[in-house]
């Protein structure tokens, strides 16, 4: 939990103080923060909340899918291989609370006076399936990213990438708050299954 302050303490920082207008933006020859796979997979993922909140409002299904949400869960402990299937689990149910996040701040924002929700079809199996190569990817980058999550470097690793990401991505407040949450359990004190 003190992770996640820190991180949501140090996003929000980042947030609200501007660069000035003089700043040049990060080019393609400034090195990636470490874990940059990592967070722009995850914001991916994030990213495809708002098809899926389309999608749900145009239906009336509810937010909250505990059906899918397990198949989820197990789809991604079988992926883990040399990762603990428990780091990877609660790694991921921080991944399906952060798209509700963003679902349940979308569909307030609809509910307001003069909003309206984007066109969408109820079938969400195109997303989904788009879910499902976003959280393979996710998979490889943890297990990829092991020799760093495990340690102190981490913390700031993960701060400095979910930063550029967000602002690669032009992510509102919502996502960027969506996006600090489904980074709560990345750094981890063991990935490994030794």
């Amino acid at each position: 939990m003190r992770l996640r302050g820190f991180l949501v303490g140090l996003m929000a920082a980042s947030t609200l103080v501007a660069p000035p207008l003089s700043t040049p933006p990060l080019s393609a020859a400034a090195p990636s923060p470490a874990l940059s796979g990592l967070t722009d997979a995850v914001a991916g993922r994030l990213a495809l909340a708002d098809a899926v909140a389309a999608s749900k409002w145009a239906s009336g299904a509810a937010i909250d899918d505990p059906a899918r949400e397990q198949i989820v869960l197990e789809t991604v402990s079988q992926l883990a291989l040399d990762l603990d299937p428990a780091y990877v689990r609660t790694v991921f149910r921080d991944q399906i609370e952060a798209s509700k996040t963003v679902q349940r701040g979308l569909f307030a924002q609809w509910r307001l006076p003069g909003q309206t929700a984007p066109a969408a079809t109820p079938d969400l199996s195109a997303v989904r399936a788009a879910i499902n190569e976003l959280n393979v990817a996710i998979v490889d980058e943890l297990a990829a990213s092991r020799g760093i999550v495990t340690t102190l470097r981490c913390p700031p690793e993960l701060v400095a990438s979910t930063t550029r990401t967000a602002a690669d991505l032009g992510f509102d407040p919502l996502h960027v708050a969506a996006l600090v949450q489904a980074g709560a359990s990345v750094c981890a004190v063991s990935t490994g299954s030794s």
